[in-house]
């Protein structure tokens, strides 16, 4: 079922139900009102006949013929009296059968009045109290008017009902479509941004409603999904360019080792130059894995350790050092807080060694001297490192797409390298819902700073 479907649904039970409380409302209180303006008027002919008979004694004939000769007879009346012997000594109108139980008469006698309904007729009987003992007197008639004017409310008030209600429907489906008007022109648009035009946006009014805050989202998706794609073709790019110039070699290498017969000298030379194409390859499978591996829906499960930093810089400066002997790693923990807990973050003790221990070996890779200085500060709510070098500064041109995967600028195309560590070192961060910035100008150091949430 469509939305504009149920949204007429909706508005028509809701307005339908309003009705039918108001319309059976109204048909009870006329009910009621009607009912007991009978039960009334047959409480006063009940009296009128007690008063006569009962307690001043006229006779019976008499009150026989006054009977038929009076104008303001209820339709179909009929007044019973009984004795306190439940004997019938007086009744009216004798064509009409209306018998009382003895149990009616008994709980008329304990109550002194009761109304109640029998067949189609309206009964209202009273009790005399005498000398003599207990009288009951019963009135009874049809309601003929007050009865054909409810039927022709009930009948009125179910034409009016199914009138409102089908207006309703049709309001409510009318005004439902042209509230959806503009979802279904946000659903056109997407349906052909992808298929023509990526570049393409939904277009947001200027009144802030859910329609332009929704356009709003949905832009910002299509950003995010357009970056991704291009991200993605990127990517895809530069691993085949990346991949193809090892393999390349390779293929080249076995086949020129298959033209002629060579010395053994010559096969060892060309397996050693294989062999390190496929070392190129195995390292670069590894960055490319672990760059895929660090994902920001992997977080809950990735930040579950207990870091002491201080411990992991160290740590981080002896790994540097290590690889290179021209290395050097200078580290400033500045003044430690008196309180060790100060000196903990809670993440990943691995990714967090990975991302620090690439931006160190980068530092002194760059570096004119190879040193690197990195520089802790312990904050109250982030702690802060500063990494450092001295070498030649990253152009500006080039320092908004140093974190994007696989980009080499022209300061580093002479590196052996495969530009995914700082792309992941970017992701690292992030993860663990920090920051990185680079400050890089001609002629002062060069710094990357990482800020991390305590």
């Amino acid at each position: 079922m469509t939305i504009r479907n149920r949204l007429a649904l909706r508005f028509t039970g809701l307005v339908s139900s309003i009705m039918l409380l108001a319309f059976v409302s109204i048909y009870a209180f006329c009910s009621y009102f009607i009912s007991s303006d009978f039960y009334r008027r047959l409480d006063n002919k009940a009296n009128t006949m007690g008063d006569m008979l009962i307690r001043h004694r006229l006779d019976a004939q008499l009150i026989h013929q006054l009977s038929r000769i009076r104008k303001d007879q209820l339709p179909n009346q009929k007044i019973s009296v009984f004795n306190n012997q439940d004997s019938l000594i007086l009744t009216t109108n004798e064509r009409i059968t209306l018998p009382v139980p003895k149990t009616v008469l008994a709980s008329i006698r304990q109550n002194k009045r009761k109304d109640f309904q029998q067949q189609q007729y309206y009964v209202s009987g009273i009790r005399f109290m005498t000398a003599s003992g207990q009288f009951v007197v019963v009135a009874g008639a049809e309601n003929t008017y007050g009865d054909a004017f409810l039927r022709r409310l009930i009948w009125a008030l179910t034409g009016l009902f199914c009138l409102i209600a089908g207006i309703t429907t049709f309001s409510g489906w009318f005004f439902a479509s042209d509230a959806l008007q503009p979802m279904q022109r946000i659903d056109q648009i997407v349906s052909d941004i992808f298929p023509n035009n990526r570049d393409e946006r939904l277009m947001v009014n200027k009144e802030e409603d859910e329609i332009s805050r929704l356009s709003a989202t949905i832009n910002r998706l299509l950003d995010r999904v357009d970056d991704s794609f291009r991200m993605q073709r990127m990517f895809v790019a530069n691993v085949s360019h990346e991949l193809r110039n090892p393999l390349t070699q390779i293929s080249s290498q076995l086949e020129v080792s298959l033209l002629n017969q060579r010395q053994p000298e010559a096969y060892r030379q060309t397996i050693r130059s294989v062999l390190d194409d496929v070392t190129e390859l195995a390292t670069l499978t590894r960055e490319l894995l672990q760059l895929s591996q660090v994902n920001q829906e992997d977080a809950g499960d990735l930040l579950t350790d207990v870091v002491r930093l201080d411990e992991l810089v160290w740590d981080i400066r002896q790994e540097v050092t290590a690889i290179n002997p021209r290395y050097r790693v200078i580290v400033e923990l500045g003044t430690l807080p008196d309180d060790p807990d100060r000196l903990i973050l809670h993440g990943n003790v691995t990714l967090l060694g990975t991302a620090l221990k690439n931006l160190t070996e980068n530092a002194c890779k760059f570096s004119d001297d190879g040193r690197a200085l990195i520089d802790v500060d312990f904050g109250n709510e982030r702690v802060t490192v500063r990494i450092q070098n001295n070498g030649q500064s990253i152009p500006a041109a080039d320092q908004p797409y140093i974190f994007e995967p696989f980009y080499r600028g022209r300061q580093t195309a002479e590196v052996r390298g495969y530009g995914v560590g700082l792309s992941l070192v970017e992701r690292i961060v992030r993860l663990h819902a920090g920051t990185i910035s680079v400050f890089s100008q001609k002629g002062q150091t060069t710094v990357f700073k990482v800020e991390l949430p305590r």
